[in-house]
């Protein structure tokens, strides 16, 4: 009597990886952690990369963007794939302020004190910032 059976393909689960950025600038190198090799094999046995995508760009307000995985050219004999997304996380730029200098002649009353802000990024300009800095 013949008895056969069929081994079915390992999956391993491909992570996409949490990255951070500033607002206002380039998404960093999306990248992926693959996971569940059996028989002590290693990353040598898959071939190609993940497909990684994310919504955000350098204009995306502060936020976390699901950065998705998907095939892409992915191939290993052995093994079939599963995906798990990660996170983008996208935070605030900073900005630098700086008091003027000013003078005044001994006795007079102190000028009007003022600052310069510095680090606005996607053409933006004060009209962004609300309030002003404490000046004393």
């Amino acid at each position: 009597m013949d008895r056969s059976f069929t081994v079915a393909l390992k999956t391993l689960t491909v992570t996409a990886d949490a990255k951070t950025r500033l607002y206002g600038a380039a998404n960093p190198p999306l990248t992926a952690t693959l996971t569940g090799y059996v028989n002590s094999e290693t990353a040598a046995v898959v071939s190609g990369s993940a497909a990684l995508t994310t919504t955000a760009n350098a204009t995306s307000s502060v936020a976390g963007y699901a950065i998705t995985a998907a095939l892409g050219t992915l191939t290993a004999t052995n093994y079939d794939f599963s995906f798990t997304a990660g996170t983008l996380t996208v935070s605030k730029a900073p900005l630098t302020v700086t008091a003027d200098a000013k003078t005044r002649a001994y006795g007079d009353a102190n000028p009007a004190f003022t600052a310069t802000v510095i680090g606005y990024v996607n053409s933006e300009t004060a009209a962004v910032v609300s309030g002003a800095p404490a000046l004393t």
